[in-house]
């Protein structure tokens, strides 16, 4: 197992997929090869043929499960010891873009589906093991095509996300915004004249920090949490800047809405404009989802059952962040998402994982398929 382990991680993190090119298509032979000596129906879905999602599907009935990961991965960046795409084994470590996000995970789910398939090759129901486009970008390749194509299951397992001994059951919804200031260009010297919109975007900013927000929500999640990510404005050293804009990122707990966010941005902004009737003020909207929380607990039971079957003891959690779960579980396909380790190391130079834990990843989700399945 560890051999096929090592073998399907390095073959998979060869290929440059580097988001936001993609280039996804690299991995497509080599997933259909390996895919058809488990005897998959396979199918490309693909908005660009250079941005496949590769859907490996066994079995018939009614009960459907999704197992769904991605093969693009991030830019390299700077601090690695030796080529990326060639993985390293170091001290019971592989090490290589991808090793954890998210090209290992898929050996981890194939050799799991594997060995379930050898084990209960008649059982009753449909599996999906799903290689996706574009996840490190915006999905527009990968789960959102997918469901506009009418792409349904009756559940996931998104290998992306919390760890070998969590599970994330709920994502915070993510407001980002821009807020434009308008002032009055002036020389430095002369600052009664004009209207400076830095100074204008600063009070507006440290005003919204100061927002209390209702205690209103479900207390799994922790509370909002604004960062002033991005801000620039003015044109010249000796001038009263007439032009501003700041970015924001809100992340906010189940039981907000994103128009509740937007409503108490708003009010800090119409405070302003009546502090200083001289200002002027544009929102712009870059980004917005939803909070979820995953309702479908045998589906969480049946995954906390099979840790317990391996003497794994998992803690489900929520997250500020966002993973491709938020979208199957928008599109009406209940998520819940795992990493199969116990360290994380996504987006950083040398990622790596350990082996053992993979190793322990295959018999989890080998376990949760069968009481999935009702295989037990």
């Amino acid at each position: 197992m560890e051999k096929q382990l090592i073998e399907i991680i390095t073959k998979l993190v060869s290929y440059p997929t580097v988001s936001p090119v993609g280039n996804e298509y690299l991995c497509q032979k080599y997933l259909q090869k390996i895919l058809k000596k488990l005897n998959a129906k396979v199918t490309i879905m693909a908005k660009d043929k250079k941005r496949p999602n590769v859907i490996a599907e066994w079995g018939k009935g009614s009960k459907s499960l999704v197992i769904a990961l991605h093969m693009d991965v991030v830019e390299v960046g700077k601090a690695w010891k030796d080529n990326p795409f060639k993985v390293r084994t170091s001290k019971g470590y592989l090490i290589g873009r991808g090793v954890l996000d998210d090209k290992g995970p898929y050996a981890v789910a194939y050799l799991a589906v594997k060995k379930f398939l050898k084990d209960y090759p008649k059982f009753t129901g449909k599996l999906y093991l799903v290689a996706l486009a574009d996840e490190e970008a915006d999905n527009v390749f990968g789960v959102k095509y997918l469901l506009t194509r009418k792409f349904k299951a009756a559940a996931a397992l998104i290998p992306d996300g919390g760890s070998l001994k969590e599970l994330d059951v709920g994502e915070k919804g993510c407001v980002q915004l821009k807020i434009f200031s308008y002032g009055k260009q002036e020389h430095s010297a002369l600052q009664e004249n004009g209207n400076n919109a830095i100074e204008n975007i600063l009070s507006v900013m440290n005003e919204i920090k100061k927002m209390t927000w209702s205690n209103k929500y479900d207390q799994s999640f922790s509370p909002t949490k604004v960062n002033f990510s991005l801000i620039k404005g003015g044109s010249f050293p000796n001038s009263i800047a007439a032009q501003c804009f700041v970015q924001m990122d809100i992340r906010y707990p189940f039981g907000f809405t994103s128009k509740y966010v937007l409503d108490k941005v708003n009010e800090v902004i119409s405070r302003a404009k009546k502090t200083n009737p001289r200002s002027k003020y544009k929102i712009e909207i870059v980004y917005k989802t939803e909070p979820h929380k995953v309702e479908n607990i045998k589906l969480i039971k049946q995954f906390l059952k099979a840790g317990e079957n391996i003497n794994l003891k998992i803690k489900p959690i929520t997250l500020a962040g966002n993973s491709v779960g938020k979208e199957f579980t928008e599109g009406g396909i209940p998520a819940i998402v795992h990493y199969p380790s116990s360290i994380l190391t996504p987006h950083e130079p040398e990622e790596k994982i350990k082996i053992n834990d993979y190793l322990k990843g295959i018999e989890l989700y080998y376990q949760f398929l069968k009481l999935y399945f009702e295989q037990e």
